[in-house]
């Protein structure tokens, strides 16, 4: 886990304890797959996550409004009591990681953003460290100029696990 800013130690152990919770159950591929690496999406993770994180009082798919735009956009996972926003990222990462970052700027209430990276992204069956190097890199560019407490990365893998075409959660501290 990786921390910009400050957080608070307690919210940083609750996120560790999610993660370390959803490690021990096994994520199935909803959709599938479209390429040689089964690993499930995010939205697999998104809704692995969800009893855990609305137990915590996070609210699942909150749809806010950009102040100056009007414009609609999402968080995955939303905590209004203390302002922290989760985006569960997938496959494209290290594009899409900018996107997030900007709604974690532009919505005022948001203290802390939290980005689930995956370590790896997979090209033609290919593994390469981009995801989770690139979105640190991001953030660390990003701490400088936003208007939040806090950006933390939580680097997760996959393993195959014992049931057919389901996979385990592994969380990892870095690239």
């Amino acid at each position: 886990m990786h921390v910009f800013g400050k957080a608070a130690e307690s919210l940083l152990d609750e996120l560790r304890a999610v993660m370390a919770a959803q490690c021990a159950v096994p994520v199935v591929r909803a959709a599938p797959a479209r390429s040689s690496v089964p690993h499930p999406q995010s939205t697999d993770l998104e809704l692995a996550l969800k009893p855990a994180l609305t137990e915590r009082q996070f609210e699942h798919h909150v749809r806010l409004v950009h102040p100056r735009s009007g414009e609609g956009f999402e968080y995955d996972f939303w905590r209004p009591a203390d302002g922290v926003a989760l985006e569960v990222m997938g496959y494209r990462a290290d594009d899409e990681i900018y996107k997030d970052i900007l709604k974690f700027h532009v919505h005022a209430g948001t203290r802390v953003g939290v980005v689930l990276v995956p370590r790896y992204k997979w090209i033609s069956s290919r593994r390469t460290d981009t995801n989770f190097a690139a979105a640190l890199k991001a953030l660390a560019f990003a701490d400088s100029f936003m208007d939040v407490d806090a950006l933390v990365a939580v680097a997760y893998d996959w393993e195959q696990a014992e049931a057919p075409a389901s996979w385990r959660l592994v969380t990892v501290d870095g690239p």
